[in-house]
């Protein structure tokens, strides 16, 4: 378990984007995009957040720092609920917020400068401006590892790990405590992914940072986080402060798990293959929401929705038969780490 006190604590967060459908707009349903999740974030760690496309994962991160409302639930940052804060206040407070998204030449504006990018929070939030703010700029692009050379360029210029670096840089601007990296090294090469994780490391030590870091990538996840959380379908079905590779104690994490591609063609086939589609969210299963995928599900599977239950140490896991079954993924770990060797 982490030491000291949370910076954030999400309670029973829910998120449902509403169907509408005929001539007066009628309610027909909801997506559940976020459905009941608990977990902390505590100060100074990274707590990666995984699971396939679709789960909710980005959606978790966006409502968290409020960029969308929740549905329901608590966000507790430091100890107060922004959940209950007016626009006016939420913009004051926001200035503790950061996030990095997934596609950097889609969240810089190709018709600013670099400078005016990564200088607009400090303009809009009155921090500085003129000369000070060319400076400060400068600052923050010299600690992501560019130069002088580029403040007056455009985003089209840059490739896309330096664009990258510049969403870092602009997420950094107002000395955030939080940050969310949503998927930051997905749209680079795996040569450029490297340098960038390093980047954020040295960051966050140098910056005494918080991270949310979301990816479907577990193989990064495991060098960035502190702790894991998986998702499916909307909800946290394990949460584990140890290695995710080697104490995965749900079905679906063990499926991940085994699921990392492994150089090495004589151990082709290992990897466990879920049946199955993942179910909508807009009408998802009852009891445990991976039951219709899983090959250890019984009828209480079915029936009844499995709590987080405390396998020691914080492994939180929502399994009815946690601990019990021989999910058969130590072999495939066996062979990745042989694969690196």
């Amino acid at each position: 378990m982490p030491n000291g006190e949370p910076l954030i604590e999400v309670k029973n967060l829910k998120k449902y984007f509403p169907l509408t459908g005929g001539v007066f707009r009628k309610v027909l349903g909801y997506v559940r995009a976020v459905d009941d999740v608990t977990f902390d974030i505590y100060k100074g760690e990274t707590l990666g957040l995984v699971g396939e496309s679709g789960c909710g994962k980005t959606t978790t991160g966006r409502t968290i720092l409020r960029l969308i409302p929740p549905t329901a639930g608590s966000i507790i940052f430091d100890g107060k609920d922004i959940t209950e804060l007016n626009q006016r206040e939420m913009m004051q407070f926001r200035r503790n917020l950061g996030i990095v998204f997934q596609d950097p030449m889609a969240s810089l504006d190709p018709r600013l400068t670099i400078k005016n990018a990564v200088g607009e929070p400090l303009l809009v939030n009155g921090i500085a401006r003129g000369y000070r703010l060319r400076q400060k700029v400068l600052e923050l692009l010299k600690k992501v590892g560019l130069t002088e050379d580029h403040l007056n360029r455009f985003p089209h210029e840059f490739s896309g790990g330096q664009r990258q670096r510049i969403c870092i840089a602009r997420a950094l601007a107002l000395n955030p405590k939080f940050v969310v990296m949503d998927e930051p090294t997905s749209s680079t090469d795996v040569s450029v992914q490297a340098q960038t994780l390093n980047l954020m490391k040295d960051l966050q030590q140098e910056f005494d940072l918080t991270y949310l870091f979301i990816s479907h990538n577990l193989s990064v996840v495991k060098h960035m986080s502190d702790r894991v959380a998986v998702m499916y379908l909307g909800k946290i079905i394990e949460l584990t402060p140890r290695d995710i590779f080697e104490e995965a104690m749900h079905p679906y994490s063990a499926a991940l798990v085994s699921a990392v591609p492994i150089p090495n063609p004589e151990m082709a086939g290992r990897a466990e293959i879920l049946a199955g589609e993942v179910p909508s969210p807009i009408n998802p299963p009852t009891g445990c929401r991976f039951h219709p995928r899983c090959r250890f599900a019984k009828d209480i599977c079915k029936e009844e929705i499995p709590e987080l239950r405390d396998m020691g140490e914080g492994h939180l896991v929502a399994c009815h038969f946690a601990g019990e079954l021989d999910l058969g993924y130590k072999e495939a770990v066996e062979a990745q780490e042989a694969a690196i060797a």
